[in-house]
């Protein structure tokens, strides 16, 4: 099996945005070792591309960023990490695009401004 047509089983995996059980466990047996890891691969890059990850310092304020992000992130699920390093502010990492939005990173922005 080619690549292609293994892309094409791994979209048609999901029901209403939502990877389907039933649907992988059927294309699961029809694949060999090789063409499994591919799937799986697959599956994870979709996955991927379907959320986003926000690192915050502290989980307490978390339904209020969900709020706000939702709107910039239409369709996307939102899933959140604790990071303690994070001075104050949070990292938005979407795919393979990252925005640092704290005040470490402001700080080192500044810094190498002025060095420059």
């Amino acid at each position: 099996m080619i690549k292609k047509q293994i892309k094409k089983l791994a979209a048609a995996s999901y029901t209403k945005n939502q990877l389907d059980e039933k649907k992988v466990k059927k294309i699961v047996k029809f694949l060999s070792r090789q063409e499994l890891r591919e799937y799986i691969k697959i599956l994870k890059e979709l996955e991927k591309g379907k959320q986003i990850t926000v690192v915050v310092p502290h989980l307490y304020k978390e339904k209020d960023i969900e709020k706000q992000l939702s709107g910039v992130f239409a369709g996307k699920k939102i899933v959140f990490k604790q990071d303690q390093s994070l001075l104050a502010g949070l990292r938005v990492e979407n795919n393979d695009l990252v925005y640092e939005l704290s005040l470490k990173d402001t700080l080192e922005n500044l810094k190498s401004h002025i060095n420059a």
